[in-house]
């Protein structure tokens, strides 16, 4: 395949996958939000409390930015992925996948931060996306987390896409895509250990883009020392369970709808 054509199926592909993770994903994300924002240690509690005060419609809000930011990232992080690992090949199946996987995350926070912001300022507040990015915006506060995002992303797609790819060329040999269970169950595994690896810095994120737009901006490691006085090490994992499921649930859809449109064009024709 064309360089130019190859481009164009990562991008399908990414495309495709992102729009089916979120919709999946997305009233399970609206709870691991809740939890880390109020710092709740049990999930269902605050699932049913959620449902007494919002009804269903509290686990649909904000998934506007979610869906278009899934495109746009997804693009970004596919793309990206697939042009590093053309260029460290030197690196080794293992060491080539890991560090393209933490590049792509670093380059994909640029646009996640933002988008992240309005979805969970709209969670917790209720309000529209519209509304929410216009108070963002006011406030210059759209980048708030964007250290964290970064740390986060990095982490979180070396591991995810790093490991799986690694696993894919060992069991493929390099060759055709794996069958479809083969898929899902690397995919499910290397989602989970990369939520687990990356949680602490998506809560110290969440942590600081739950803050009204008009308090004072919370830094990095004031972040940190605030979940820290929280409740120490637990702090940082609140809602790590309802979220470890819904990363599984994501990263899992993710992969097979992008395999499975991704072999659309590889197929002869």
């Amino acid at each position: 395949m064309a360089p130019q054509s190859a481009l164009v199926a990562e991008a399908v592909a990414a495309s495709a996958s992102g729009c089916a993770a979120t919709l999946l994903g997305h009233p399970l994300d609206c709870l691991k939000v809740r939890m880390q924002a109020e710092q709740q240690r049990e999930a269902l509690p605050t699932f049913l409390r959620m449902l007494k005060q919002d009804g269903v419609a509290a686990f649909a809000r904000g998934m506007g930015p979610p869906l278009l930011n899934a495109v746009l990232m997804n693009t970004a992080m596919f793309v990206v992925f697939a042009e590093c690992r053309r260029r460290t090949a030197a690196l080794g199946d293992v060491g080539g996948a890991l560090a393209s996987g933490a590049f792509a995350g670093v380059a994909t926070a640029t646009l996640s931060t933002p988008f992240d912001y309005v979805k969970i300022q709209a969670q917790l507040r209720g309000a529209p996306p519209l509304r929410v990015l216009a108070d963002a915006l006011r406030a210059r506060a759209l980048f708030r987390g964007h250290a964290a995002n970064c740390l986060r992303e990095g982490v979180f797609t070396a591991v995810y896409l790093g490991a799986y790819d690694a696993c894919r060329v060992a069991l493929s040999g390099g060759g055709d895509r794996p069958p479809t269970h083969v898929v899902a169950a690397v995919a499910a595994t290397t989602g989970a250990l990369a939520w687990v690896a990356n949680y602490p810095f998506d809560t110290v994120k969440s942590v600081q883009q739950s803050a009204p737009p008009s308090a004072p901006r919370a830094g990095l490691a004031r972040a940190v020392r605030t979940l820290w006085r929280r409740g120490g090490v637990g702090a940082f994992y609140a809602g790590l369970a309802p979220s470890t499921a819904r990363a599984v649930l994501v990263t899992t859809s993710r992969l097979v709808a992008y395999e499975h449109v991704r072999g659309w064009f590889d197929a002869p024709r």
